[in-house]
Parts: C-alpha cells; sequence; structure tokens
C-alpha cells in the first residue's frame, strides 16, 4: 500500500467513526496571524480600561474636537477622522500624574493624563497641540468645575490681582477647510527635494526627548521636524536615509523651510484662546492667555 492510500485509509475510518470532517471555507482566512495580535491588543486595552474602571463615580462626556477631525483624515484611525471623543473626569489616580517627576522629564505627561481620561481607544500621540489644550480645558471644567481663579499682574501699572473666568466660556475656533491635512508631501522650491511630512503632534515632544541624545548637536526645532518627517526623496527621486535627516533640515534653504511653514500655518497659527482683562488699579485693559499651571487642575 502507498503512503497516500494508507492516507486515504485513515481519512476513510476517521469518518466511519467521527463522521465527515466540517468543510472550511479557505477564501475567508484573512492573515490569520495579524489578525489574532490586532484582536489580543483590542482585548488588551479593553480589558485595561474596564479594569481601570471597576469602580465608575463619574459619567462619561462625548467631545467634539475643534479641529473636527480634519487633520486626521490621512491616519489609520476612524475616531479621530470622525473628531469625536469619549472622556470622563480626572480620578485620584489621574492627578497623581501631573505630580510624576518621570513623566515631567520625559515630556508624557498630557499623553499619559488624556490616554487615561479617554474611554475609547484613541491614540492621543496623534493630536495636534490645539486638540490637546481644548481637552485639557474640557478635562478641568468636568472634573473641578467651570470657575478658574488665578493670579495675574497688570502689564501698565504692575500690580497683581486675581481674576475669575468661566472657563465654558472660552471660545474656541473650529477648522472647518477641508483641505488641512495632517500630512502633506510638499515640493521644496530650491534643493528641489520631495517631503512627506505631518502636522505637529502631541506624540512630537516624547520623540524628540527619545532621539535627542542621538543628535546632541541639532537643535529641538530640527528634531521636530526630523520626528515629523515620513519621507525625504532627493531630486532624482531617491529616498534620504532617514539617519541624514537631521543634517538635511540643517542645510535646508530658508525658502525651502518657509514652504514646509506655510504647508501646515493653518495648523501652527491656532493658539490657545485669550481673555479680558481689566484692572482694579489703574483699569487698564488687557487679553491674555489663561496661564496653565500645577494649579490649573485645583479647585
Amino acid at each position: 500500500m502507498t503512503e497516500e492510500e494508507l492516507m486515504n485509509s485513515k481519512v476513510s475510518m476517521a469518518e466511519k467513526q467521527y463522521g465527515p470532517a466540517p468543510g472550511i471555507d479557505l477564501s475567508k482566512i484573512k492573515n490569520t496571524k495579524a489578525a489574532k495580535i490586532e484582536k489580543e491588543f483590542k482585548e488588551k486595552i479593553s480589558t485595561t480600561k474596564a479594569r481601570k474602571n471597576k469602580f465608575c463615580f463619574m459619567e462619561d462626556y462625548q467631545v467634539k474636537l475643534p479641529s473636527n477631525g480634519i487633520p486626521y483624515k490621512d491616519f489609520d484611525d476612524d475616531e479621530l477622522a470622525n473628531g469625536e471623543i469619549t472622556i470622563r473626569p480626572m480620578s485620584l489616580a489621574d492627578e497623581e500624574i501631573l505630580g510624576n517627576k518621570t513623566y515631567s522629564k520625559n515630556g508624557t505627561i498630557f499623553s499619559k493624563l488624556l490616554d487615561s481620561c479617554i474611554v475609547n481607544n484613541v491614540n492621543v500621540k496623534k493630536l495636534i497641540p490645539y486638540d490637546v489644550f481644548y481637552l485639557l480645558y474640557y478635562l478641568r471644567k468636568i472634573t473641578y468645575g467651570e470657575d478658574y481663579k488665578f493670579e495675574t499682574t497688570c502689564p501698565e501699572c504692575g500690580k497683581k490681582y486675581e481674576k475669575t473666568i468661566d472657563i465654558s466660556e472660552v471660545e474656541w475656533e473650529e477648522i472647518e477647510d477641508k483641505a488641512v491635512r495632517g500630512i502633506k508631501t510638499i515640493k521644496l522650491p530650491v534643493s528641489k527635494f520631495t517631503l512627506t511630512i505631518e502636522a505637529p503632534t502631541l506624540g512630537n515632544e516624547e520623540e524628540v526627548v527619545k532621539i535627542s541624545k542621538k543628535f546632541e548637536d541639532s537643535s529641538d526645532t530640527i528634531l521636530n521636524y526630523v520626528v515629523r518627517t515620513r519621507e525625504i526623496l532627493d531630486d532624482n527621486g531617491e529616498p534620504v536615509n532617514p539617519d541624514d535627516y537631521a543634517d538635511f533640515f540643517e542645510a535646508l534653504p530658508g525658502k525651502d523651510r518657509a514652504e514646509i511653514t506655510k504647508a501646515f500655518e493653518k495648523i501652527e497659527d491656532l493658539t490657545v484662546p485669550v481673555v479680558k482683562m481689566t484692572c482694579p488699579k489703574c483699569s487698564a485693559e488687557d487679553e491674555a492667555s489663561i496661564p496653565f499651571t500645577k494649579d490649573f487642575f485645583r479647585y
């Protein structure tokens, strides 16, 4: 009996004992290993969130980002692309994040805090700074209330006085221009190189800290460009080695630098809203940004 005949005989015996094997539609199997990894990752995240919120004393809030998700359309993150995030007020554990010296040193306080308070599985490191500050203000409001008291100094007479504002009344500009994207491919006018680069995000600062030791002679401005860059092609279409990105940006002509700035100006020009103040001593009127100190997250 051949090996094939022996195998068929064993299959026949098994079918007589247990019945025919169920059919398998191989066309429905898609990268099983990758699917398993993705499923395990999502289950891990969901389990972590559930465990952390075993005792839930606060309601969730659905937040619409001022960016409307427009800068995230090029990212593989549906929740961000929709511009909606579910967030809950800070807990005691979240407050301790603000005092963590390690997080402060490596610039991860905001990402740790938001990641802890955001309910859905959004990658907070992809958020542009404007959305980050909006969420921090929103988080302060739902955690400690709308009134925020801080000390300021009159620019005219130098008198220090306290100012109380209603955070809910602070007006934030919304991004409505559909052309504002988070990732741009730019043909540089002088060097003729082609640059694919993303808008500044919360995760950039952390990446700059990570690579700063490798590029000790480069400024934070240069390294910020480095971590935001997806690809650089020379004038022949050949890719530049990522290890040379810092050198590339250091040699970049001013006109090329201006082209990059122009590409993201609608995002980078967004600033934290200012509030109007009147000095109780000299009645001088002024506008200033709300001071973002450690007292911001307190009663």
